[in-house]
């Protein structure tokens, strides 16, 4: 098993390695703090169903959807002379399963989850730094008698990274808990990538690929896929929507159905801010 201390004090170092010399490579007389910028650096990942956006998810191969509301705000950013461009603030999301029965959707159960992020940029690099909170509660729509509701809580520490060489960007990241109950998901580690094609009639739409793979700790390794083939309609701020074709496969995503097998195929509209 792995040493959830060791991978801690190896993600510290890690962070700093990777923001020290980037940062103090620079004349920090010339830094230029704004307040309230707009936009996040490190965008968030199109095909990982953890990343907080409003989006809706219909499944074909069940009676199930998958609903998200989540956003971000960016409280302050510090750009540098060697091209460093530093943006933090916060993020937060809800996550939801709902069932479909006739013309009513039971909500089943909900995840939230807050966070700070810190965003960094230098040249085709980004870099994202996040400590969040997330717990899972049943909801009054559940109705399996079997299944008795948990205490879901955790608290994480996240550092991912990013490359682009247009219209490919590939990205990989690493989660460590230091607070978790039950006492699963110490650790994760995840990478994927995401294709655009070119312009299709002017400035939009763009098709485009997504697969994300998240290995984690849950009583065993566990390996969560999930991609996405699809349409989007962004702006050159990659605001927009996106409809898409999902498809997953290991377990679920829902802190109290973490121990259930989860395979689904399903329709998607996403909306990206």
């Amino acid at each position: 098993m792995i040493n959830s201390e060791r991978m801690k004090d190896g993600f510290y170092i890690t962070f700093f390695l990777m923001v020290i010399p980037l940062v103090f490579t620079a004349d920090l007389n010339a830094a230029d703090l704004r307040f309230a910028p707009r936009g996040r650096l490190f965008q968030p990942l199109l095909a990982d169903p953890t990343e907080p956006r409003f989006a809706l998810v219909s499944h074909l191969n069940n009676n199930r959807l998958e609903g998200t509301i989540g956003g971000s705000w960016e409280a302050f950013d510090v750009a540098w002379n060697n091209g460093v461009l530093l943006r933090s603030g916060m993020h937060a999301g809800v996550f939801t399963q709902l069932r479909k029965s006739g013309a009513t959707f039971p909500l089943e159960t909900t995840d939230f989850m807050f966070a700070w992020h810190t965003d960094l940029r230098h040249h085709r690099f980004t870099g994202r730094f996040e400590f969040a909170h997330i717990s899972a509660h049943i909801a009054d729509g559940f109705n399996d008698p079997a299944r008795t509701p948990i205490t879901y809580s955790r608290e994480f520490l996240a550092l991912y990274g990013d490359y682009r060489w247009p219209p490919l960007r590939l990205y990989s990241s690493l989660r460590v808990s230091n607070h978790a109950i039950p006492d699963i998901k110490r650790w994760r580690v995840q990478f994927g990538g995401e294709l655009n094609s070119g312009l299709l009639l002017g400035r939009n739409p763009r098709l485009y690929a997504a697969y994300d793979v998240r290995i984690f700790d849950n009583s065993g390794t566990v390996v969560n896929q999930t991609g996405q083939m699809g349409v989007m309609f962004h702006t050159s701020e990659r605001n927009g929507f996106r409809i898409a074709l999902v498809g997953h496969t290991g377990r679920s995503e829902h802190g109290q159905f973490h121990d259930l097998s989860d395979h689904y195929v399903g329709l998607g509209v996403f909306f990206d801010m």
